[in-house]
């Protein structure tokens, strides 16, 4: 008998632990997972909706569309404008392909149920448009976005153009891209294009971001150690650390170098010495404060950018790669034109967006950009002495070849682009100048 109540017991206790399981497991998706399963393109319950509704259109920032829904022979067709130079960022929305990009992001949006309440749904069966989503508008500029990505010639490579005093996207390009209008006749091609066409390269794609994240350790420097500014570094044209060597471009000369100087021509073994007098944890502390190795915050998916912490055993050596943008370090062309952009802004972050306003059938309008609340990144006085250097870069320095030469006081756009030729990353990250 006591043998029979212990294996009650027993049978009690694991159906309760499976039944408290059960409760967890579903209480995660519910929770955490709700809004991705709303979201899939494999829930065919959306894929119900969408055959109900004609799908909202995307507009750019002065109205052009860059996406619509139109009808051909009886059925449903989606129409884009802009040709390849949209595709990796519009995406596509297709019932065998699924979705990608904005088509994806804002999906529900577009089809109209993102946020209907029964008022809302009696008020557009009464007035007939019950059977459109809404339209979404972005802060790009179509014709700034071709000419970006014409600027390519096919290369592999990406571009972001934002305001940083708003974090208003204008240009999000990555090359080389697809058409959407021919993704599905051109889908087999595409998914074999050894260049990656289908990959957003602007938010998805990781590349050491190389000189161009100097901008970072001249701000670290200058805020942890402002007196670096009046000193003067001896470079013989490569530097040692830890056995290992690490030589500056073919361009410089041995000798002796300021911080301005050394930034103008980018020199790698004095931008070293600089950064080993910023302590490890400030260095790490300062790029986490630019947004590496955090979630981006912008209305699309952002891929991580990463610094790591450097290992044990070659610690030494990963932090003096890390300090000119080598070794581990990887990051997204759109968190180095926050970069950029954060140096314009004085110090202070923006968070990326690209989706302005909803305006749904009923002609209601519903603003989405992110709050404008900022953080001081470094101060406005280290902001301006990075900013006047970078002006310095273009006038005298490795970057004269960008020069706009009659243009003066900083504007509003930090862009960086980043090209990928072969395997070498080379960025240009910098800040448009305008009276």
């Amino acid at each position: 008998m006591q043998k029979l109540d212990r294996n009650i017991k027993l049978i009690f206790t694991v159906f309760c632990a499976l039944f408290i399981s059960l409760i967890l497991y579903l209480t995660y998706f519910i929770t955490v997972e709700r809004e991705r399963l709303i979201k899939s393109s494999y829930n065919r319950r959306l894929w119900e909706q969408e055959a109900k509704v004609m799908r909202g259109a995307i507009y750019d920032s002065k109205g052009r569309p860059l996406a619509e829904s139109g009808l051909e022979d009886g059925s449903k067709k989606r129409i884009y404008s802009g040709g390849k130079a949209i595709g990796p960022l519009i995406g596509y929305s297709d019932r065998i392909l699924g979705r990608a990009g904005i088509e994806n992001v804002f999906n529900s949006e577009l089809l109209g149920i993102s946020e209907k309440d029964p008022v809302t749904l009696l008020r557009q069966k009464i007035l007939g448009v019950n059977e459109r989503g809404s339209d979404l508008y972005l802060t790009l500029d179509l014709d700034l976005q071709k000419a970006a990505y014409d600027m390519f010639w096919g290369r592999k490579g990406a571009l972001v153009a934002l305001e940083p005093q708003t974090g208003r996207i204008l240009a999000l390009v990555s090359s080389p891209g697809y058409d959407p209008s021919n993704v599905k006749k051109d889908w087999e091609v595409l998914s074999k294009d050894e260049n990656k066409p289908l990959i957003n390269r602007a938010t998805q794609g990781l590349y050491p971001p190389g000189s161009s994240f100097k901008i970072i350790t001249l701000a670290a420097a200058l805020t942890h150690n402002p007196e670096i500014e009046n000193e003067t570094f001896y470079t013989p044209g490569y530097i040692k650390v830890n056995g290992s060597i690490i030589r500056d471009p073919q361009h410089l000369w041995p000798g002796e170098y300021d911080l301005s100087t050394a930034f103008r021509y980018s020199s790698n073994t004095v931008f070293i010495q600089i950064g080993q007098k910023v302590q490890r944890e400030k260095m790490l502390s300062i790029a986490e404060a630019f947004g590496f190795n955090l979630a981006n915050k912008s209305d699309i998916p952002v891929t991580k950018s990463t610094f790591p912490r450097p290992s044990i055993v070659r610690g030494k050596i990963e932090m003096a790669e890390s300090f000119i943008g080598q070794g581990k370090i990887l990051s997204t062309p759109l968190e180095m034109a926050q970069v950029a952009a954060i140096i314009a802004n004085q110090g202070k972050t923006v968070t990326p967006y690209i989706a302005e306003k909803i305006v749904s059938p009923l002609g209601n309008i519903k603003t989405i950009k992110p709050s404008m609340n900022s953080t001081q990144v470094v101060s406005t006085t280290v902001a301006d002495k990075v900013k006047a250097m970078m002006v310095e870069v273009v006038k005298n320095g490795t970057g004269t070849a960008t020069a706009i030469f009659h243009h003066h006081s900083f504007h509003l756009i930090g862009y960086c682009c980043a090209y990928h030729l072969s395997a070498i990353h080379a960025w240009f990250n910098s800040l448009y100048i305008s009276q």
